[in-house]
């Protein structure tokens, strides 16, 4: 009897089989995409010292208490306090230092006062309104606190938030690195764009630049190798040499007993049916004694993106830390019908808009002209019809 794994129990298998790496300390520099390892806090305070808003007095506020025009408060004048000055003597009490806008405010002052608002007399600065507690101050720490958490463990470093993190004066973090992933065709007709065509047979691999260009939207690596050789040797020599360099490999092909054959050498292979429409992968194996995992996907692009898709992104997610089941997803009134198929899950390229999803008759063998009008994956369940205007699980691709 064949087993035959469901869409589900294929990706759940997929992952079982594959182990993050161990996450490094990565400069600030190269970290944007990645799963930070570890909570990271602030170490320093912003602003780092309690600075001057305006040009002023710098005053202990409980000193103007009760000043009025009848009742002046006169304050002895102890010097300036430039704005470039990396910091300043503490204000003797009951005294005040002019101060410009930025400049570091003295220990034992609270307020400035703004420079208009006194005036010099021979005994000091003459003031004649009480002026409120922490006036006219940025404060140290305002805007961030030593020990305030930054991000959590498990945070996508994006371009805002490593901003914030090399304004507090981080330049590493410990982080995942990116994926390295080595993609391929296998055809005896392929011919890599640019070059001619030589016989009516022959057509341009469209799969390895897909691959290659989806791996590189997916945060990881890509390393293209092309069209593979398609005799046992040269794809075992070829296959081999990725093992030290890759954390995964991606080979679009077709159904091929020399593709098993090879794999089966290098380490294990399995071929168990997954009930997915269109075809979902071909084959999967851990090949070396790094047990790097190879997924076979369909060779054409179409197919073999939602193959990508569905079972190579979460690959790619749990070797970069995130989850491995995320992906933007949305119900859309569907535009036209799909039948349902009573045991596989179908994959449908559609065309997303605001009023619904409409899914694309695909021609036998589609590839990239088709798959270029999708911009998303109806997902519809074993046993599941959509009618029209019905909601459809859609995955927007790009997102």
């Amino acid at each position: 009897m064949v087993t035959v794994r469901s869409y589900l129990e294929q990706r759940d298998f997929l992952l079982s089989k594959v182990e993050a790496p161990r996450p490094f300390g990565i400069g600030i520099l190269e970290v944007g995409g990645l799963t930070i390892c570890e909570s990271l806090d602030s170490d320093i305070d912003l602003p780092v010292f309690t600075a001057a808003n305006i040009d002023g007095w710098a005053v202990r506020s409980s000193n103007l208490v009760g000043a009025s025009y009848i009742r002046p408060a006169i304050l002895p004048l102890l010097g300036d306090v430039p704005a470039n000055a990396w910091g300043a003597e503490p204000l003797t009490p009951g005294a005040t230092k002019r101060i410009a806008a930025g400049g570091p405010v003295p220990d034992g002052a609270d307020a400035v006062v703004p420079l208009e608002y006194g005036v010099i007399v021979d005994e000091g600065v003459k003031f004649t309104a009480e002026i409120p507690f922490q006036a006219n101050l940025r404060a140290r720490g305002s805007r961030i606190a030593d020990g305030d958490p930054l991000l959590p463990a498990g945070s996508v470093l994006n371009p805002r938030s490593i901003a914030m993190l090399a304004e507090v004066g981080q330049d590493k973090v410990l982080a995942m690195a990116r994926p390295r992933v080595a993609v391929g065709t296998l055809g005896s007709e392929l011919i890599e764009p640019g070059r001619p065509l030589l016989r009516r047979t022959q057509h341009y691999d469209s799969t390895t630049a897909m691959l290659a260009a989806a791996v590189k939207v997916a945060g990881a690596h890509p390393y293209a190798i092309g069209i593979l050789p398609t005799d046992p040797a040269g794809l075992q020599r070829v296959l081999f040499e990725q093992l030290s360099t890759t954390d995964l490999i991606i080979i679009a092909a077709p159904p091929s007993e020399l593709l098993e054959d090879v794999l089966g050498r290098l380490g294990e292979v399995d071929t168990t049916p997954v009930a997915v429409k269109p075809t979902g992968p071909q084959l999967f194996a851990t090949i070396g004694e790094t047990n790097t995992p190879v997924l076979v996907v369909p060779d054409t692009a179409a197919s073999a993106y939602i193959s990508f898709y569905a079972f190579a992104l979460p690959l790619i997610n749990k070797l970069a830390g995130t989850d491995p089941s995320t992906v933007q997803a949305e119900a859309a009134p569907a535009a036209a019908p799909i039948m349902a198929d009573p045991t596989h899950t179908q994959f449908v390229l559609a065309i997303h808009t605001s009023r619904g999803v409409t899914p694309l008759e695909l021609p036998e063998g589609a590839g990239g002209v088709e798959l270029a009008n999708a911009n998303a994956l109806i997902v519809v369940p074993p046993g599941i019809g959509i009618s029209p205007g019905q909601g459809a699980i859609c995955w927007l691709f790009d997102q």
